[in-house]
């Protein structure tokens, strides 16, 4: 146990791009293009899907897999070290009004509930989409190199828990051509994949399973249902962002979504924001250190609706092991669709 708790101290900071209706087909791809494309030009000028998880690597060498909230390690060889590409920091305007946190995600909760229930037409499922990125890297002996691997994804899901989940990942970027040279030589991959996971019912891929409650503390208790309660309140934060990911929200859901995050210690007013998909929101954030690395984790709600846009998570002070410039954004997840729609064949 005393090297996995080593490797968690190491690595723990790791542990990680709405209700949106596009008009039409193409403003969605331009959506995921854009969201994609600025990322590129910036960098040349517990339970969700899936869950941390911590594998010890054989050889002493390992890479890390910052993936939807997972961490993984599995053996490689050893990298050269260089300065991994991230994403350009989003630019923070002053707080929608001087209100506390606590009390402006109150009010942004009323307003919310407030909202009409979307209109479900017959023989329609749960339909989300998301643009995702996350810093992929390979660590050994105290060298580092990294990619950058942009993800889409896309789920469909029935009301007893069936349906498709469909992950994407996109070629990785890479800071440099002796980057990528070398992330090829180590075995990493350069093309697209693409996973199709298909589930009958009660099985599908994420354990938030069944009704949404509507209440904070039902919610709070329905996250952490089977297991135990979270050690940090940062944790409840990661939560919610996974379940905006893979579940759509009515109005008195995201009302009580809203609400727990009122009740977090330490959370706080971050400003107002244009997000990755070109879209106005207000931000939120808690600082913690709770999986090792100091980290701001921050999710952009928007002010009409009360739909989570997105949920970052960045290194603000150190970055330990890994090869990134701080501040560094290390994750994102931009929500992009939630919809009802017909379950694809």
């Amino acid at each position: 146990m005393k090297a996995v708790n080593e490797v968690r101290q190491l690595l723990g900071g790791l542990d990680p791009a709405r209700d949106v209706h596009p008009a039409d087909e193409n403003r969605r791809v331009r959506d995921l293009s854009r969201i994609l494309a600025s990322d590129r030009v910036a960098i040349s000028g517990r339970r969700g899907v899936p869950r941390r998880r911590l594998v010890l690597a054989a050889a002493g060498t390992a890479v890390l897999a910052v993936a939807a909230g997972g961490v993984a390690l599995e053996t490689f060889r050893q990298p050269q070290p260089a300065f991994a590409a991230t994403p350009a920091i989003l630019s923070y305007g002053p707080p929608a009004s001087a209100e506390p946190a606590s009390a402006r995600l109150r009010r942004l909760a009323a307003s919310a509930a407030a909202q009409p229930a979307p209109q479900r037409p017959a023989g329609t499922v749960e339909h989300l989409e998301s643009a995702n990125w996350f810093l992929n890297s390979s660590i050994s002996g105290g060298r580092t190199t990294s990619a950058v691997v942009p993800q889409q994804w896309r789920s469909w899901r029935t009301d007893n828990d069936a349906g498709r989940m469909v992950k994407r990942d996109l070629p990785p970027t890479f800071r440099t051509a002796a980057d990528r040279r070398e992330w090829q030589r180590r075995g990493g991959r350069v093309d697209s994949v693409q996973e199709v996971r298909d589930s009958a019912a009660g099985d599908f891929y994420t354990p938030f399973q069944g009704p949404v409650p509507t209440e904070a503390g039902a919610l709070r208790q329905w996250l952490t249902a089977g297991a135990s309660a979270p050690e940090a309140p940062v944790q409840y934060l990661e939560d919610v962002a996974e379940l905006a990911g893979v579940r759509l929200l009515n109005p008195a859901q995201r009302a009580a979504v809203l609400m727990l995050l009122a009740d977090l210690p330490g959370i706080t007013a971050a400003g107002t924001v244009t997000d990755r998909a070109g879209r106005h929101g207000e931000a939120f954030s808690i600082v913690s250190d709770a999986h090792g690395l100091p980290a701001q984790y921050t999710v952009i709600v928007d002010p009409g609706t009360g739909a989570l846009l997105g949920y970052e998570e960045m290194l603000t002070t150190t970055a330990g092991k890994l090869n990134v410039v701080i501040p560094a954004v290390i994750s994102y997840r931009s929500y992009l669709i939630a919809e009802y729609a017909p379950m694809p064949r």
